[in-house]
């Protein structure tokens, strides 16, 4: 009775103390700084992540850090919209270096309510703001430098941010008392205390928290697929363990790989500004590779099929400099297909359909006994085995008849008439 009785005195007390912890909790965020990572081409997707988490946030400043090449298909303006209505602060930080805000992603930084870039980072060619879908135009509030020209960051700002710190700790610091106009009004940031610290040297540093918030999951995965060179990478991929499957005997782990990398490759299609024209050569590409491969030699088709693949996959966009592939990356890609097909495809073919001979050379000289005539080829049992057969001398063979074996071709034995 005792112990249940402390039980449960332990149990109200811990109940009691959680709406204490929770409320502490949320005064802290409401207090804090949240982070929210752009990273990469925007797409639907991580629009409507950006505009959820701008509307549902609960912070002193919300900051966008941003390294993207811009808009690649969606709808930006209710993200753009719930940016310059947020009650809360937004500040864009392009960063860290050698990061870029270019088209749809410069012009959501020159939205927020505070512009600031690293240094080395590049800010501009805000025009077109989408690559892929309608038209947006421009808006007014964006400098005029940075519509069709990019601008590298220095550490003057180079008259487009109004800030250039290297880091979020240092803009999490610079922010601390500047007053920032919203819609709610003016609001005045409070994120930063001088400390003196025990060798007498006062510093300055953040006194609120920082929360990082990125898009699910699910959104990550689909979006290993959102650069030129990741496309070209997953579409060759699973086209080649397509033709890979073809040949090897029932389906297995490969199919599941390619269906993957297929289903990656869509999304990517479906998302970037492709030039379909190179999507059709790096299809034509491989199907050289193959029809070389079917003949069992590497001939002009296969040069053809390299030129084809590198091409295409170096011209896959239509949306330079924004989205160019890596040469690099596309390169690395063409050399692991290739190498596949080359030694990986050949094995399995080789073992499918190859006719094993090793170790039948000892049948070389040994008797048979014909079990059906030669018309042209005939049956011969070997130690009980059943082969068959053909002969130089067919007629001189009957059935019943012993012969023996000359050659071995395959699967078939060249018999003589005994002598």
């Amino acid at each position: 009775m005792r112990r249940s009785l402390t039980l449960l005195l332990l149990l109200l007390a811990a109940f009691s103390a959680a709406p204490g912890a929770f409320a502490d909790e949320v005064a802290q965020s409401a207090n804090g700084v949240l982070v929210i990572d752009i990273d990469g081409p925007i797409d639907q997707r991580v629009i409507e992540f950006v505009t959820e988490a701008i509307e549902s946030a609960s912070a002193q400043a919300i900051v966008l850090q941003i390294d993207s090449p811009g808009v690649s298909s969606g709808d930006p303006q209710p993200m753009f919209d719930a940016v310059t209505g947020s009650p809360i602060p937004v500040i864009a930080w392009i960063g860290p270096s050698p990061a870029r805000a270019l088209g749809g992603a410069a012009v959501l930084a020159t939205a927020a309510h505070v512009t600031t870039a690293a240094p080395g980072t590049d800010f501009g060619f805000a025009d077109p703001v989408v690559l892929r879908g309608d038209t947006v135009p421009v808006p007014a509030g964006v400098p005029s430098r940075l519509v069709d020209d990019v601008v590298t960051i220095d550490a003057s700002g180079a008259g487009v941010v109004d800030m250039t710190p290297a880091s979020i700790g240092l803009l999490v610091v610079g922010l601390d008392g500047m007053a920032i106009e919203t819609v709610s009004g003016t609001v005045t940031l409070d994120t930063a205390d001088t400390v003196v610290g025990e060798d007498g040297v006062a510093a300055v540093t953040p006194i609120v928290p920082v929360r990082f918030d990125q898009p699910g999951l699910f959104t990550r995965f689909l979006r290993l697929a959102s650069t030129p060179e990741a496309v070209f990478l997953f579409l060759t991929l699973g086209l080649t363990l397509v033709a890979f499957e073809f040949y090897a005997a029932g389906v297995g782990i490969t199919a599941a790989v390619a269906i993957l990398c297929l289903f990656l490759a869509g999304y990517g299609l479906a998302t970037l500004p492709m030039r379909w024209s190179s999507v059709v050569l790096v299809v034509l590409g491989l199907l050289a590779y193959l029809v070389d491969f079917q003949r069992g030699r590497a001939a002009a088709l296969s040069l053809i099929g390299t030129g084809l693949l590198l091409y295409g996959g170096l011209n896959l966009t239509s949306a330079a400099p924004q989205y160019t592939p890596k040469w690099w990356a596309v390169a690395l890609t063409l050399i692991g297909i290739v190498a596949f097909i080359v030694f990986g495809l050949t094995t399995v073919v080789r073992s499918r359909f190859s006719t094993i001979t090793i170790g039948r050379d000892h049948l070389i000289g040994r008797l048979a006994v014909v079990e059906s005539g030669f018309d042209p080829d005939g049956v011969v049992v070997v130690d009980g085995a059943r082969w068959r057969a053909s002969a130089h001398r067919a007629a001189a063979i009957s059935p019943g008849d012993e012969v023996e074996v000359m050659e071995v071709r395959g699967i078939v034995l060249e018999v003589e008439p005994r002598s």
